[in-house]
């Protein structure tokens, strides 16, 4: 707020000014115009809203599509200053390069903004376009460095069709993969529930980028901010209207750095009895859902179902608060009823779960610790 004080001491009306300009308007008026007066104080919130994301300081200036994402109450917020985190670390992989500007984060959940600047000398050709990524995966690694990664994964890489994700699982997922012991999709027993997406932000010639904001979430037992985290991506492609793709090099590019989180924990709950187990995880940005032996029919049916519980007792529709990417149901063999569900809601708003002390679905309440 300095600057903007200086700002305005520097450019400081001359004597007079004021009442020059009144004269002007009172003459200029039409005789039965009314003066206006705003009846509410919301517009003038917001404007301070938008003079104070102005005014704080890079450090504080969310990207547009976190702010698209949140709306731009949350990055004013005590809790919006608690997930954000100003990265700008960037990763050389020989010909292209990565660079994660800016972090959301939870314990359980992240958002960044990734930058993917092509090879030099890239240009698009009349009726092409880029395409994201074939994959996104993340890794605990510790420090880890694109040298490191190359040296081990070099030679596999010219016998892949970076063009296309079929071959990628066959990558990824083999016994021998360099990076598969820091998996953070998976738990550490083998199973997981994780989600994630993806927005464009769109392509900028001038800098040769492209540029997304990805969002995963891990209902996985691990904590995020444990150790740093490397992001891997596989090569965008462009494509042509007749379907054509041609990865943008031979290669995936990784990137890594430490996030970074301050504010509440997430917190779980768990309800067993008999046949019936229903297990949730509460974040930040979250509420992981998971049931077996219930009779919902599938995950959307559990949602409709499940509400978060106040200290109060008053109850809040998880169905109102956010939206599902999708889910799955697991049907019992004699039967096409789901036996299991699951599903993970991202919250639309921030949301500080220090406010919540159960779920319930149905008739089941699951305490919150």
């Amino acid at each position: 707020m300095n600057r903007y004080h200086d700002a305005m001491e520097r450019c400081a009306p001359d004597e007079g000014l004021r009442e020059r300009l009144e004269k002007g308007v009172r003459s200029a008026r039409p005789e039965r115009a009314r003066t206006y007066r705003p009846r509410r104080k919301k517009t003038a919130v917001l404007l301070l809203a938008a003079v104070l994301l102005l005014t704080t300081g890079a450090a504080t200036i969310w990207d547009p599509l976190f702010v698209r994402r949140f709306g731009p109450q949350a990055a004013l917020s005590a809790l919006g200053g608690a997930v954000f985190q100003e990265v700008n670390v960037t990763s050389v992989c020989d010909d292209v390069s990565l660079t994660v500007t800016q972090a959301l984060c939870s314990d359980r959940t992240i958002h960044y903004i990734l930058e993917y600047r092509l090879p030099d000398g890239f240009s698009l050709g009349e009726g092409e376009y880029l395409s994201s990524p074939g994959r996104d995966l993340y890794y605990g690694t510790g420090d880890y460095t694109w040298e490191e990664f190359k040296a081990a994964e070099g030679d596999i890489w010219q016998n892949y069709d970076w063009s296309t994700n079929l071959s990628f699982g066959d990558y990824f997922d083999r016994d021998g993969f360099v990076l598969g012991p820091y998996d953070l999709t998976h738990s550490k027993d083998g199973n997981g529930n994780t989600s994630g997406s993806g927005r464009s932000k769109g392509y900028d010639p001038e800098t040769n980028t492209i540029t997304w904001m990805f969002s995963y979430d891990f209902n996985t037992g691990w904590d995020l901010t444990e150790q740093p985290m490397t992001i891997l991506v596989t090569p965008p492609c462009i494509e042509t209207e007749d379907g054509t793709r041609t990865a943008v090099t031979d290669h995936p590019a990784i990137v890594t750095f430490q996030p970074a989180y301050d504010g509440p924990q997430a917190r779980s709950g768990v309800f067993q009895e008999g046949d019936v187990k229903i297990t949730a995880t509460l974040s930040t940005f979250s509420l992981a859902l998971e049931a077996q032996g219930t009779d919902y029919p599938w995950y959307d049916d559990m949602v409709k179902d499940t509400r978060l519980v106040k200290a109060d007792g008053s109850e809040q529709p998880v169905g109102l608060m956010g939206f599902t990417n999708g889910g799955s149901g697991i049907a019992g063999v004699d039967s096409r009823k789901a036996e299991e569900v699951s599903t993970t809601v991202h919250f639309i708003l921030l949301t500080d779960i220090s406010e919540y002390t159960a779920v319930r679905m149905g008739d089941y309440e699951l305490p919150l610790s």
